[in-house]
């Protein structure tokens, strides 16, 4: 091609592009002066319409109302920083560390308890103390999750390695029942942590040589309810305390359920769109006792992200792993989503009573308000064993083997002779009466109890330990059966130490 020609394709390339380039330029202009245009007309249209609104209008239109932000009460904040921040958190840490899905989940449902008890708190600051009706219809929310709790134990007991853990849960999730509890909820809550102390040392002495993070696990665990007495003893010394100059539960519970009346505030206007370079900033900050209950909202979700361990990653079942502490990386191809378990059915909110002879030992449990229950024809070879029950007065007839009463509140037993001995262990309030004779009377953590003693019985050997406030009356002499002479048990002890050996004697009070 000559030189010629060359410069003439060129030419005609060049003002191509250039009649290209005007066009554009042109269009961008035609764009801005409609926009213009359409801009001008909106505002003439918007500022008439404007003027005739306020010209027909008599009275100016009313300012929108500004909603002031609801101060949380000082009582639930520091519920907040004392249990949810400061021992909830680390302890689900170390959970899902450790734990399996079945135990992640049984946890969430016990965060959600505590989620429960700050909604319980949140109330009680805001409204004036309600009556037991009221009370019992508030406090249902955080029976349901306690009782959720109990289930997930209950549906895992396919997990042997993990039942201890289990059940440190199950019964530790007791504690929040402080809200009832007058006037010392505080120990209460020290007393749901003992009763969890057997199944916490079993854990500790499974997973010494296994895994020490279990050892962490139960010191957070306990560091919880530690968390929860300190809050209870600081804040509700006494009792729950409700806002003596609070709102009606009622009210509370209309503000909670119904809208702001009026019409609402014009929605803002959208944010402008990010620049090509900038990075958008995340919406919520991580932590806080926001971000623990947005997890807990999730329900079974939280544990999607988990994966299933394979039995040959078990160092319970592998003693090669647990000979070298490491377990090898899954490849992931052959790993499978954890299978949800199925629900068991709901649990009743109050067990049923029973009163059976099973064998040779007559269950009574769960009695509640039950002046005279007999226990008729009783043998030698039969043991009355109660429990948990309330409020209930047991007579029986007959010599029997043993007589135990566990976790009873004001239960009264009249029984004629005993072979062997009367155990009662956590059964505050109680009342035992002997007309016959008995060897041994055994009493273990138990607060105020009441024992009357027949003439037969003056050679009975009476042990306490952990007791408070425990009386014995015996039969006066030469006066008529039914006068007695009460008498404390000492509880007041003074320990030296006499040739390399501790003494203990009983402090007596002069005076």
């Amino acid at each position: 091609m000559s030189s010629s020609a060359q410069g003439l394709y060129s030419l005609a390339t060049l003002i191509k592009r250039l009649e290209a380039i005007t066009s554009r330029l042109e269009d961008v202009e035609d764009s801005r002066s409609a926009g213009h245009l359409k801009r001008q007309s909106t505002s003439t249209v918007t500022s008439a319409a404007v003027a005739e609104t306020l010209s027909a209008s008599a009275s100016p239109l009313p300012p929108p109302a500004i909603e002031a932000p609801v101060a949380v009460p000082r009582a639930v904040t520091a519920y907040d920083e004392i249990v949810v921040e400061g021992k909830l958190k680390p302890f689900l840490e170390i959970n899902q560390a450790i734990a399996p899905p079945p135990l992640n989940e049984q946890v969430v449902l016990f965060a959600k308890v505590l989620a429960t008890l700050r909604s319980v708190l949140h109330q009680a600051a805001t409204c004036r103390k309600p009556d037991q009706k009221a009370l019992a219809e508030i406090l249902s929310p955080l029976q349901a999750s306690i009782e959720a709790v109990t289930r997930a134990k209950e549906a895992a007991r396919k997990e042997r390695d993990w039942f201890n853990h289990f059940t440190v849960i199950a019964d530790g999730t007791a504690f929040v029942g402080w809200v009832t509890v007058e006037p010392k909820p505080g120990p209460y809550v020290n007393e749901i942590k003992e009763s969890t102390a057997y199944y916490a040392n079993r854990i500790l002495k499974d997973f010494k040589e296994k895994d020490p993070r279990h050892a962490e696990w139960v010191r957070a665990f306990n560091g919880v309810l530690d968390g929860m007495k300190r809050y209870v003893v600081e804040f509700h010394t006494t009792g729950l305390v409700w806002n003596a100059s609070g709102i009606p539960v009622s009210e509370y519970k209309l503000s909670r359920s119904q809208p702001v009346s009026g019409s609402p505030p014009p929605p803002p206007p959208p944010p402008p769109p990010p620049h090509a370079g900038s990075t958008s900033p995340p919406t919520a900050s991580a932590g806080g006792v926001a971000a623990v209950f947005a997890d807990l909202n999730r329900g079974a979700d939280v544990t999607k992200g988990l994966r299933k361990v394979d039995k040959s990653e078990m160092t319970h079942k592998n003693p090669a792993l647990r000979a070298g502490n490491v377990v090898p990386a899954s490849s992931g191809a052959g790993a499978k989503k954890p299978v949800k378990p199925t629900k068991p059915q709901a649990l009743m909110g109050k067990k049923p009573a029973k009163f059976a002879l099973e064998g040779n030992k007559w269950i009574i449990e769960y009695q509640e308000n039950e002046s005279a229950l007999e226990v008729a024809n009783a043998d030698i070879t039969q043991v009355i064993n109660l429990f948990a029950c309330k409020n209930t007065t047991v007579i029986i007839k007959g010599k029997v083997n043993a007589v135990t009463l566990v976790n009873c509140t004001k239960t009264s037993v009249l029984v004629e002779s005993v072979v062997s001995s009367v155990s009662i262990t956590k059964s505050p309030s109680f009342a035992l009466q002997i007309t016959g004779v008995a060897p041994t009377i055994q009493i273990d953590s138990t607060d105020s109890g009441q024992i009357y003693l027949s003439k037969q019985c003056l050679g009975v050997e009476i042990t306490t330990a952990k007791c408070s406030a425990v009386n014995v009356s015996l039969p006066v002499e030469g006066e008529e059966d039914g006068v007695f002479e009460e008498q404390a048990v000492p509880e007041m002890l003074k320990t030296v130490v006499q040739n390399g050996k501790l003494v203990t004697t009983i402090v007596e009070h002069a005076g």
